[in-house]
């Protein structure tokens, strides 16, 4: 060994830095890209807005329960009060075969709609459903 050499020596240690920028790279693509894969991953199964021809259900019509823009509830046409809401909710969760549909106008709240599927299902009925309406063209 000759320390009096001038001559520099070659550095052994490897040169992590790089490394290390790519990884914190990697990780906050990894973090921002986990909320866009979520939604995906939750499991719910959301409803079908395609028409359906009358064809395919059976006999037994099923109760409308409309909100109106006003606020005003129908059911089956009739302006009811939501007060006897939950006596009608019971008398339809008497019927084995009871199916209850929902239509709501756009500006009804959420708020509103939840409390009344909620009394519906607390009263009995099992089968509830949502009306739509078809897209005209697909353009929208």
């Amino acid at each position: 060994m000759n320390y009096g050499d001038s001559q520099p020596q070659a550095i052994a240690d490897m040169n992590v830095t790089p490394m290390i920028d790519v990884m914190f790279v990697l990780l906050v693509l990894f973090l921002v890209s986990i909320p866009l894969m979520v939604p995906q991953t939750m499991g719910v199964d959301l409803p079908d807005a395609q028409p359906h021809s009358a064809a395919g259900l059976d006999e037994n019509e099923p109760y409308r329960l409309a909100i109106r823009a006003d606020g005003v509830v129908e059911l089956d046409g009739e302006v009811i009060a939501e007060s006897a809401l939950a006596e009608r909710f019971e008398a339809m969760a008497a019927e084995p075969d009871a199916r209850l549909l929902l239509e709501a106008d756009k500006s009804v709240t959420y708020d509103r709609i939840a409390r009344l599927m909620v009394d519906a299902q607390v009263a009995g009925v099992a089968q509830l459903g949502f009306m739509t309406e078809a897209r005209s063209s697909p353009d929208r």
